[in-house]
């Protein structure tokens, strides 16, 4: 074969890898999140990593050009160290070169910080920060959802890139991802985690999700309906259909580690039910089992297939 014919080749070759791996991370994007802006804040987010590992902190004179590909209204990207300077935001420039640890959204919640430990495990491929926050000329906080990546520039220092976008919808996987932690919290601390669980300035308390646990007798331990009062009998709690979430609930997991539940009930302000999901974790605190989950409304995009 000439030369010229292998290099053609060769090219054919890395050009259907190439598209193979985009659809393939496509489609593992759309497996795992239900909302396409969700997907599009992700895309958004690694193809600026990209862009940064390879042109290093010349990058920042792109990602800072309005009304471009990197900075469109709310959407645009920032970058910390990982010893929590500023080291380029396009919006609060007077941020920039400024140690900012010391942030926090109205619940208390240490912002950066959280960015940062993303940041810093390199096991992760990515995770998310959601906080109550206050837009440009806005007076009242709205929730925002930030992703975050690991990156590393051209002279092998890491840092923490991301970009955030406001009212996010409530994926599945966020709800999964919250209830793991939970759960693993509460393995390494036992009962003293369940503080933890109920407070607002943890990584445990976004919008409609929030953390619950059950005693295997069905008696709250963490009850997000009456925060204050704990030992309440949930065993004859019937959805709108009648079935007694509780005792399934427990029934499932006397075999199982971890479940999935759904049931019906109206959203807030509602009249008609819809369906809820559950997803839960059997783990073992000082010595008892217990139930430690979550659970939000599903919704079904048009455009997504299940």
């Amino acid at each position: 074969m000439r030369p010229s014919r292998i290099g053609f080749v060769v090219f054919l070759l890395l050009f259907f890898i190439d598209v193979s791996v985009c659809r393939l991370n496509a489609q593992s994007l759309q497996s795992k999140y239900q909302f396409r802006e969700t997907i599009e804040l992700i895309n958004f987010v690694d193809d600026a990593a990209d862009h940064f590992t390879e042109n290093g902190t010349v990058a920042f004179l792109d990602f800072g050009i309005p009304d471009s590909k990197w900075y469109k209204e709310h959407r645009y990207i920032f970058v910390y160290d990982l010893e929590g300077s500023c080291v380029f935001h396009p919006v609060q420039k007077e941020l920039v070169g400024k140690n900012v640890l010391h942030i926090k959204d109205m619940n208390g919640k240490p912002i950066i910080q959280f960015i940062l430990n993303i940041a810093a495990d390199s096991t992760r491929t990515g995770g998310w920060v959601h906080y109550l926050w206050a837009d440009r000329g806005e007076f009242f906080p709205s929730w925002k959802s930030a992703y975050i990546k690991r990156v590393k520039s051209l002279d092998g220092k890491y840092y923490a890139l991301g970009s955030g976008t406001y009212d996010i919808r409530s994926e599945k996987e966020f709800m999964i991802e919250m209830v793991d932690s939970a759960a693993n919290l509460l393995k390494s601390e036992g009962e003293t985690a369940y503080k933890k669980l109920i407070d607002k300035s943890t990584i445990f308390y976004f919008s409609d999700i929030y953390i619950f646990v059950i005693s295997m007798e069905g008696k709250a331990i963490i009850d997000p309906a009456f925060p204050d009062i704990s030992g309440r009998n949930l065993l004859n709690f019937q959805d709108k259909v009648g079935k007694y979430v509780v005792v399934d609930m427990i029934e499932i997991l006397q075999n199982k580690d971890k479940a999935r539940v759904v049931y019906i009930w109206p959203q807030p302000g509602q009249s008609i039910p819809t369906k809820k999901l559950a997803y839960i974790r059997k783990v073992n605190v000082n010595g008892e089992d217990v139930i430690v989950g979550s659970s939000l409304f599903i919704v079904e995009p048009i455009w997504h297939r299940f």
